[in-house]
């Protein structure tokens, strides 16, 4: 049966000006917060909440859906950028320190929750699970938005991205999980936990190999032969997009994160970025190997650093994850956290499991300050900067604070753990707490993170 051709008719003017001015205020209210805390995404998820369906429902409920995906792709695009800006040598080093990191930031709330909610609020050990798992995750888009490209480029920076990313892997699989906890006539097929695990192994060996396979071949060389000067930033334009795509699309279908696909679509390009680096900076690489010094492993700013800084991050910045983190607002249930079962003690229940949930995150932190420091100096040379220098102590307080946000994944896990919170419906409270630790988290671990980022820029 062929379809309809879709109608073009003229939108109301109610729908151009409702469309335009959320447009308009989520950048002035991410403008007016980064000036006063130094952490505009609050400004954004505030008008988000505002004109979501729970508060004013001013935008159309058409609308709400493509705003999502909208903001969805911005969260890609922006953990792309983390990849493209990483220092890969401070990411290979640290990765057996991000790894425990990422398991005390999994293991804590987890645990934490089970303590409060199953033996101090009496609920089921089921739904005590279920809350601390969607308490598990880490905001990875919150982070990133927090953290300049120099902030990347320290230990603290190479630690918490690494951590975030093996939350967001671990939450995937907790996700799948809780799905099938929810319909209780069904078993947990063994597939659903090893499947994530195994593919984002492969996918972990398999990029960093490619790239080194590419790089051996010498291919940003031969390219850049071909390719007249006059098209490098189009043809490299065409190469950000694809990688990108095909490596989100394979992960998604091969069953793990689309975000870690993202990462390693950065990670790849990085790598090859470095066939684009200047004459001068390819002969001063080649010095330090001559005289066994520790190399850079920065990206340039060469010519596929500069393309996607021209081409693509003006679009994320004012445009794509500003929608981002409205659409979490969008999709905050904010009614539930007043009043539940006709009980206000969802209140301060939910309070003080945010509280719980701070400090559950927050202690990661001390596996920097308790770790070995490294033998080598790390002062590498970031995009354009120098990376900050912290203390050990003042590194720890900067991851602990960094992994506190919850955020998208917190959201999907609790909705898909509605059914088990709310025991099909008899009880909302449960449910409730939930999302109040995810709002107060994502809201003050992003006002602490933006506190301390500016205190350390004076």
């Amino acid at each position: 049966m062929v379809q309809q051709a879709a109608i073009y008719e003229h939108p109301p003017a109610t729908t151009i000006l409702t469309i335009a001015s959320f447009l308009f205020l989520i950048n002035v209210a991410e403008a007016l917060f980064e000036w006063l805390i130094n952490a505009g995404l609050i400004g954004s998820l505030i008008v988000g909440v505002i004109y979501g369906p729970q508060v004013a429902d001013i935008l159309p409920h058409e609308l709400i859906t493509s705003l999502i995906q909208l903001g969805y792709i911005g969260l890609l695009i922006l953990v792309f950028e983390a990849g493209l800006t990483t220092n890969t040598q401070l990411l290979i080093d640290n990765l057996f320190l991000s790894t425990v990191a990422a398991c005390v930031g999994i293991g804590v709330p987890i645990g934490l929750s089970m303590l409060l909610l199953h033996v101090g609020y009496g609920y089921t050990l089921l739904q005590s699970f279920a809350a601390g798992a969607a308490l598990s995750s880490t905001s990875l888009g919150t982070t990133l938005a927090l953290l300049k490209p120099e902030w990347r480029q320290m230990r603290a920076g190479a630690v918490l991205l690494s951590a975030a990313l093996l939350d967001d892997i671990v939450g995937l699989v907790i996700a799948a999980i809780i799905s099938q906890l929810a319909d209780t006539n069904s078993d947990i097929p063994w597939q659903i936990i090893v499947q994530p695990i195994l593919v984002s192994m492969a996918f972990a060996i398999l990029v960093p190999l490619l790239a080194y396979l590419l790089n051996r071949a010498h291919i940003t060389y031969h390219v850049s032969q071909v390719v007249p000067k006059m098209f490098h930033r189009r043809s490299l334009l065409f190469v950000v997009v694809a990688v990108l795509s095909g490596l989100v699309a394979g992960a998604r279908y091969a069953g793990t994160s689309d975000l870690f696909g993202a990462y390693l679509a950065g990670i790849l390009l990085n790598f090859l970025a470095k066939g684009y680096a200047t004459e001068d900076a390819v002969l001063a690489v080649e010095e330090q190997k001559s005289t066994h010094s520790h190399p850079p492993s920065v990206v340039h700013e060469g010519l596929l650093t500069s393309t996607f800084t021209q081409y693509i991050l003006p679009a994320l910045q004012t445009f794509l994850y500003p929608i981002f983190f409205a659409s979490i607002g969008i999709a905050l249930p904010i009614r539930a956290l007043g009043v539940a079962d006709g009980s206000s003690a969802v209140i301060w229940r939910g309070v003080v499991y945010a509280i719980l949930m701070f400090l559950a995150k927050a202690v990661v932190g001390l596996t920097i300050l308790l770790w070995p420091a490294p033998k080598i100096t790390e002062v590498e040379a970031a995009v354009g900067h120098l990376p900050p220098t912290l203390t050990r102590p003042q590194a720890s307080v900067f991851l602990g604070l960094a992994m506190v946000a919850r955020g998208e994944i917190a959201l999907i896990v609790a909705q898909l753990a509605r059914p088990i919170l709310t025991h099909s419906g008899e009880s909302e409270e449960a449910y409730a707490v939930v999302i109040w630790a995810i709002l107060l988290c994502t809201v003050g671990g992003a006002i602490c993170v933006g506190v301390f980022l500016r205190s350390r820029s004076r």
